[in-house]
């Protein structure tokens, strides 16, 4: 007997564990530097803002934020508990009064606690399900998951690993409510309506506790009726088998019922505390909708159980399906015309779930699992997701349903359900792949435990007249080298993926720092109730980072809103259309980055309502016998307000100019930084004679703070009167920039060749003034 098949089933659980928490700590090395962290990916930094109010004004927390779609303000409808419980840690380890350095590193060490915690009711659902060794096996596996290992590394601290830890855990004490109640003395009891047979029983127990970490997930997160609503999906299905199989549903029944009712006995007081004025039946924030919700489902489970006794005594089992699919139908009808908003809130939910709507398809994280942005098939999201722990978990799932298991044992139809519904979500929105972890994680179990009764079969010993079940070792090795093909991608790509994390590259965090110092600070960023001075826009995936790290406020952050005018002025081919939407949100800068240019640009034409194709002309070019075509970018591409912006340095525009740019070159020819800062300036206006009709341009040679020499141009068109009026963004003189001039503006007639130079002041750029100069 080898070391390991000699320990203990917890201390092998505790082994695991504890590989968890190291892999998933790996990131601590270089996310943690002098004190400050590097969050993971985006949605952490808005944690980050809400923990460190909540730390300061606890158990206050930001219902509305005036740093976000500046300067109208936003609701935050994120529910408060994930938040809450961080700061409420962070508020003990510094007692009573944490740093901010504190606060961060509990906030970027919680997502990894949670995260180990989620093997405990993984394994104890594996083995519930299918055997302790299925239940080992389903850790392990889950401990090296790619996709969940990506939401629960050090400074991961988004409420994902949280949903999956609950979603976990309702489930399996959901499976543990099924699989007590499925005893025939209980369903017997239960048949009698011993109600307090029923109250007192263990399934009755696993059921409350079931129904508690439901109103908890409704606390938590936002896309908690999914997992309410999952319960519900189920129980036509069990019925309709129960009826084919002839078996009493009284289990079921006292199950749903009581963890939906002990889900609205604990949530209905949170609720009372927690509603907002506006949103009283609202399902993106926590409201009145989310009781009538889990209301609606305990009724539905109530129907289908009546529906389900009728049938059983009258008809045949498929006769249930058919009349539940009228009544569901009659259901729908009725409460979209007796009760509209609730119906409406439910659709336009499911239509988010379903990446319906026009927004969320442009979110990477929001495609379907199988196709990217231009529509491609691919396969990298489930590989970087799963490694191959995807495939055996289809190999299982098919044998499952061969062996007719589901028809035999209700746990095990909950959990084909619960799989078949959550793979249909990471069907078709890929970021629900983390949901999908636990699923995968116990079915691939369930294929290693399979390998292993086929490779090591046991035996049956007799010894001293007793027999004895003894593992034989044959297939030992086999079994050791499958499992090891089996696992090692998905260590591989954790490997990978704790060791480069999706982080705010080192060019953006020297940016933001660059921002925080060198802009006018901005009022209100700890009391985000009052409107402050001036905001800045960039792309909404930035809007986070901006905020926390500069806390500064923006226009448009992950949150999407003004994403689409965001998107119109980025594409603006009119400067005045650009202006305009900078003027009625009193904008003062504006960030850009390299991947708006390149890989984000088919989104930001996506939401601008532009076709993407339009910004390229195909050219073909010949090689040898064969032909190549490809995109090039053409005139509309080169005029939109970004690539001025960010490939121009602002020539074209009289309005913007460049205050910094970072460090990494992306592109030689010509010189293009990764990320840039622009200010909005009211521009100097050169005005003066000209030839009637002639373009005048105006143009000079600027250094950045990089040192890179670059060329700035304007230029308009003389009217019919020979009167010309350009506007420039830079001064000559007096700059307090550190992106600065090093020759005078040349003015210079088109036609006429006429040309004169002339020096700007910093105080002409910023208010406009208008300076005469007459080419003819």
């Amino acid at each position: 007997m080898s070391t390991i098949d000699s320990l203990s089933v917890r201390t092998k659980i505790l082994l695991v564990m504890l590989f968890a928490s190291l892999i998933r700590l790996f990131p601590l090395s270089f996310l943690l530097s002098d004190g400050r962290v590097t969050f993971v990916s985006y949605d952490s930094y808005y944690h980050m803002r809400n923990i460190l109010y909540t730390t300061q004004h606890f158990p206050g927390y930001i219902l509305s934020d005036s740093y976000i779609n500046y300067p109208l303000g936003f609701d935050i409808s994120w529910p408060p508990l994930y938040d809450l419980l961080i700061s409420l840690v962070a508020l003990v380890v510094g007692l009573g009064s944490p740093s901010d350095s504190t606060i961060e590193l509990v906030a970027a060490l919680f997502p990894v606690v949670i995260g180990t915690l989620s093997l405990v009711p993984l394994y104890f659902a594996a083995s519930a399900l299918f055997g302790r060794r299925v239940g080992l096996y389903s850790i392990v596996v889950f401990a090296v998951m790619p996709i969940h290992l990506m939401v629960s590394m050090f400074g991961a601290t988004d409420h994902h690993v949280a949903e999956i830890l609950l979603s976990t855990t309702a489930f399996t004490l959901f499976i543990f409510s099924l699989k007590e109640g499925a005893d025939p003395d209980v369903c017997r009891k239960l048949t009698k309506s011993d109600l307090m047979a029923c109250i007192g029983s263990r399934s009755a127990i696993y059921a409350i506790g079931a129904g508690i970490t439901l109103a908890v997930s409704v606390l938590t997160w936002t896309g908690s009726p999914i997992f309410i609503g999952l319960f519900a999906l189920y129980v036509p299905v069990q019925l309709a088998l129960d009826l084919k199989v002839k078996r009493n549903s009284g289990y079921l029944l006292s199950s749903s019922c009581i963890m939906y009712l002990a889900a609205l006995v604990f949530v209905i007081p949170f609720v009372a505390i927690i509603v907002r004025e506006g949103y009283e039946l609202s399902a993106a924030f926590v409201s009145w909708f989310h009781v009538l919700y889990i209301f609606s489902m305990l009724c539905f489970t109530l129907m289908c159980w009546v529906v389900a006794h009728v049938i059983g005594n009258r008809g045949q089992w498929w006769h249930y399906l058919l009349v539940i699919l009228v009544l569901i139908a009659a259901v729908i009808i009725g409460t979209k015309s007796m009760m509209p908003t609730f119906f409406s809130n439910i659709v336009s939910g499911i239509g988010y779930l379903l990446g319906f709507d026009e927004t969320i398809s442009t979110i990477n994280e929001a495609l379907p699992l199988f196709w990217d942005q231009y529509g491609d098939f691919t396969l990298s999201s489930v590989w970087r997701g799963f490694g191959l722990f995807f495939l055996s978990a289809l190999a299982s799932l098919l044998l499952i349903l061969r062996q007719g298991f589901p028809s035999k044992k209700p746990t095990i139809a909950f959990f084909v359900v619960w799989s078949v519904i959550v793979f249909f979500l990471a069907l078709s929105q890929r970021r629900f792949m983390y949901l999908l972890s636990i699923n995968v994680a116990v079915l691939s179990g369930y294929f290693m435990g399979q390998l292993h009764s086929w490779l090591m079969p046991e035996a049956v010993k007799e010894h001293g007249g007793k027999r004895k079940k003894v593992q034989t070792n044959p297939g030992k090795m086999p079994l050791l080298l499958i499992l090891g093909m089996l696992l090692l991608p998905g260590v591989l790509i954790s490997v990978a993926a704790v060791s480069n994390p999706s982080v705010m590259p080192s060019d953006w965090q020297e940016t933001l720092d660059w921002v925080k110092d060198h802009t006018p600070v901005t009022s209100y960023y700890n009391d985000p109730f009052q409107t402050p001075e001036y905001g800045v826009l960039s792309w909404w995936d930035f809007g986070n980072w901006i905020i926390y790290r500069s806390q500064r406020p923006v226009v448009t952050n992950n949150f999407q809103p003004a994403v689409k005018e965001t998107a119109v002025f980025f594409l603006s081919q009119n400067g005045t259309e650009a202006s305009d939407i900078l003027d009625e949100r009193n904008v003062k800068y504006i960030l850009t980055d390299i991947s708006m240019v390149k890989g984000k640009f088919f989104s930001i034409a996506k939401l601008a309502g532009e076709d993407y194709n339009s910004f390229f002309d195909e050219e073909t070019l010949t090689k040898g016998s064969s032909t190549v075509t490809k995109k090039v970018e053409n005139e509309k591409f080169k005029n939109s307000m970004l690539v001025k912006l960010h490939v121009y340095d602002g020539s074209g525009s009289g309005n913007y100019r460049l205050l910094y740019e970072s460090n990494t070159t992306v592109t030689k020819d010509p010189e293009v930084k990764y990320v840039k800062v622009f200010e909005y300036v009211q521009g100097v206006s050169i005005t003066g004679k000209a030839q009637p009709g002639e373009k005048v341009y105006g143009a000079t040679t600027l250094v950045s703070n990089r040192d890179r020499q670059f060329d700035y141009y304007n230029s308009a068109v003389a009217d019919e009167n020979g009167t010309y009026n350009l506007v420039l963004a830079y001064p000559t003189q007096d700059g307090t920039s550190s992106t600065y001039a090093i020759l005078p503006y040349t003015i210079i007639g088109e036609k006429s060749r006429s040309s004169k130079q002339i020096d700007v002041t910093e105080s002409a750029v910023q208010t406009g003034e208008v300076l005469l100069l007459d080419l003819v």
